[in-house]
């Protein structure tokens, strides 16, 4: 009887502390659990932000999970979606933060949030037979010219056809947009315009990628700018979360890193007020 109640005593015992160890055990993994932030970008354009065998890369997203990864509550889930959709996306609340190298503007100001974090201007990219060499923004009048649907971009392209081109009696620029940069660049190489007007990290990595069939011949400063991570207005916990995060990043030198290792600088003060205060 006595040794009957010495087994009984065990076998409680046992699944007590099983039963500790499984609560214990899902405390810990609840712990473990990071909720998901969704990001939206348009994952076409190499080097800021693009897809390599599927995964998201590139200086955005590496920024991003840095972020992510110092703050260590949290994970980014990637959604690819085309340009024109990201601030309607944001604003519809399909996505928490737009990282998509977005030129800060008066415009996009109006609309939503913005966190700069890196400077660059433009470049212009041709065939690298093409008897063209342009330099500056005065040299595309008359010319077939590729850009970015719906970016600062065309919209830069068109100023400068109506401001230095048409009213300064030159022939107009002919503009042509595509979807993606990609695509600006497919046109290209088919003939289809004569230069790619686009950001200059952008353009060097084409040049780079497809080295000895196209080249870029601009010297000129266009429009330099500033881009920044955009957060939907009112959205203030998200707004800290990002801003927090690169401060972090930046104190321990890894942001610098990661802009330095694609050729891109950070803005300085002067830059973002200038962008930021209009």
């Amino acid at each position: 009887m006595k040794n009957k109640s010495i087994l009984v005593s065990a076998l409680v015992s046992s699944l007590f502390l099983t039963a500790c160890a499984k609560k214990d055990e899902a405390a810990s993994t609840e712990s473990t659990v990071k909720k998901s932030v969704t990001v939206g970008s348009d994952l076409t354009f190499p080097p800021y932000e693009y897809l390599k065998d599927g995964v998201p890369s590139g200086v955005s997203v590496e920024i991003m999970e840095k972020i992510a990864e110092v703050d260590g509550t949290y994970k980014a889930e990637w959604v690819d979606t085309r340009w024109a959709n990201l601030i309607p996306g944001l604003k519809g609340e399909k996505f928490d933060i737009l990282f998509s190298s977005m030129y800060i503007t008066k415009e996009r100001l109006e609309q939503i949030d913005m966190i700069p974090y890196y400077k660059t201007d433009i470049s212009l990219l041709v065939l690298n037979d093409s008897m063209l060499n342009p330099k500056g923004p005065n040299d595309l009048c008359g010319h077939t010219v590729g850009a970015m649907k719906g970016t600062a971009f065309s919209a830069q392209v068109h100023e400068i056809s109506k401001e230095r081109c048409v009213a300064e009696g030159k022939p107009a620029i002919k503009i042509r947009e595509f979807e993606t940069s990609p695509q600006t660049t497919q046109a290209l190489l088919a003939h289809a315009v004569e230069i790619q007007y686009d950001d200059a990290a952008v353009l060097k990595a084409a040049e780079s990628n497809l080295a000895g069939k196209v080249k870029i011949t601009s010297t000129e400063e266009f429009f330099p700018t500033v881009g920044g991570i955009g957060i939907r207005k009112g959205d203030t916990e998200t707004y800290k979360l990002v801003e927090e995060g690169i401060n972090k990043i930046k104190a321990s030198g890894d942001f610098e890193k990661i802009l330095a290792s694609y050729g891109l600088k950070a803005p300085t003060d002067e830059d973002i007020a200038a962008v930021m205060n209009k």
